[in-house]
């Protein structure tokens, strides 16, 4: 379940850095929340760099939002927020300064995994998890 989105200026993003953006961005979800990778999303938007100001800095805006849902925990949230601003800061080569980010917390029966809801396909796993034990 758990999507991050990074929002980016132009300037200095290759498809390399981006790979690696939203590669080692899956990666951190998989380590701070104990989650299978092949569950996890990462997506980048690119923006102009006039489309985006940090005060009077031009360009200099990276935003990004992350979905979980609404159980995780505050430790797990801050865990993320702190590496993603990291990540950010190191692929961009930026300060973390003017880096923002949001948390989204979405419950189980609002969140939709192949056209069904989260909350089913945990019953369903849990489930099966008990009849394999």
């Amino acid at each position: 379940m758990p999507v991050v989105s990074f929002n980016v200026p132009e300037a200095g993003m290759s498809r390399e850095r981006g790979q690696q953006l939203c590669r080692r961005a899956c990666e951190i979800f998989a380590s701070v929340l104990t989650a299978p990778v092949e569950r996890i999303r990462a997506y980048i938007q690119v923006f102009p760099e006039w489309a985006a100001a940090s005060g009077n800095e031009a360009g200099a805006a990276p935003f990004y939002q992350f979905y979980v849902l609404a159980d995780r925990s505050p430790e797990q949230v801050a865990e993320l927020h702190r590496r993603f601003t990291v990540l950010l800061a190191e692929v961009l080569g930026i300060e973390s300064r003017v880096i923002r980010g949001a948390c989204i917390r979405v419950e189980p029966e609002d969140w939709g995994i192949a056209g069904g809801l989260a909350s089913d396909a945990r019953k369903t796993e849990i489930a099966t998890r008990r009849v394999s034990s």
